[in-house]
């Protein structure tokens, strides 16, 4: 593997995840009884418990602003909020676990570490996955492994995915080849939620695409491996597209951190656009921010839902981009003290 920097590269890389795709042999795949779905939702609840605290979440229960806030902290997804007669999600304390119940699988366990933290993450979600395989008879056949609803996850039913940030290679137009590249070598490069998303803010998802005839250390490995190597090309790329033009790229982020500071309003995609623009300007050393995970954050935070939920209320758009710009002003400024 190619030497790792994390204090290099700890821009660059925003958070690490596992996913784990069971079912549950006896039950069709695609349910939809929702009293057939309350048993697994039982049955999984009580495996669960066995191994950390988790709060219940019945998707019938929760309102439409709720939901999403929890999509946009990616703690769900669009399938489960689909089902809402037989979907649930079992959330961890601290939301670094999240397992969705009736999604596209019966089990969906999924855990969130910062930085590059794969197989971190994967030994945390791998004792989660015990107490349910001890606890339930989980659907898997000796050639195959694991059973899966949709083939492309049969095998070890494992997705190791890392949020990237990647200004550079996105500026200079390279991010094409990079996702010809990653193709090559059974990986997949997608926007920040996942299939079918776009990528904001110059955020990529690395994940793998094969999941069956590999073992989960082969693929923690591939991906960890390519994504040092990306880390590696985007900074190289940094150099030649933005420090070599110094005085350009400083005018640019400092504006942006002007526009971030004193708006009165800001819209999520202007807001994205600058957010991007500061946060270069940090890494690159042009504006005095060390907290970089800080301004991660603020992009979670400021999406609409979570916008609304830390309110208290459903927002109009204006207000949204009223109470967005004074969150976001007041956040950097103190970032920067």
């Amino acid at each position: 593997m190619a030497d790792f920097n994390p204090n290099l590269y700890s821009g660059n890389i925003i958070m690490s995840r596992i996913r784990l795709a069971r079912n549950l042999s006896g039950y069709p795949f695609k349910i939809e009884d929702p009293n057939l779905a309350k048993d697994v939702v039982k049955k999984v609840y009580r495996a669960l418990v066995k191994a950390d605290t988790f709060n219940l979440f019945f998707v019938s229960n929760l309102s439409e602003m709720k939901l999403e806030a929890m999509k946009e902290r990616h703690l769900i997804s669009n399938n489960l909020m689909e089902n809402a007669l037989c979907g649930a999600a079992l959330i961890n304390q601290d939301e670094s676990v999240s397992v969705m119940v009736n999604e596209e699988d019966h089990i969906r366990e999924q855990c969130f570490m910062r930085g590059l933290s794969l197989n971190e993450a994967y030994n945390r979600i791998d004792k989660i996955d015990d107490a349910l395989s001890n606890n339930l008879d989980i659907a898997f056949d000796t050639d195959l492994g694991y059973l899966t609803a949709c083939p492309t996850n049969l095998g070890t039913g494992l997705r190791a995915s890392v949020m990237m940030f990647l200004p550079a290679l996105s500026t200079s137009g390279k991010i094409n080849a990079l996702i010809d590249e990653v193709a090559s070598l059974g990986l997949t490069v997608r926007g920040l939620y996942g299939e079918g998303s776009a990528a904001e803010g110059y955020m990529y998802q690395i994940s793998n695409e094969v999941t069956l005839g590999v073992s989960e250390q082969d693929i923690l490995n591939t991906v960890e491996q390519t994504v040092v190597e990306i880390c590696a090309a985007e900074r190289d790329e940094m150099e030649r597209v933005f420090v070599k033009n110094e005085l350009k790229t400083m005018d640019r982020t400092r504006k942006s951190y002007g526009v971030l500071t004193n708006a009165v309003m800001l819209d999520y995609n202007e807001f994205l656009s600058h957010i991007a623009n500061v946060k270069l300007g940090a890494m690159l050393g042009m504006i005095n921010i060390n907290n970089l995970a800080a301004i991660d954050d603020l992009i979670i935070r400021t999406r609409p839902a979570n916008l609304c939920e830390q309110y208290g209320k459903r927002l109009s758009a204006i207000n949204r981009d009223l109470f967005r710009a004074e969150i976001v002003g007041k956040k950097l400024i103190k970032l920067k003290e």
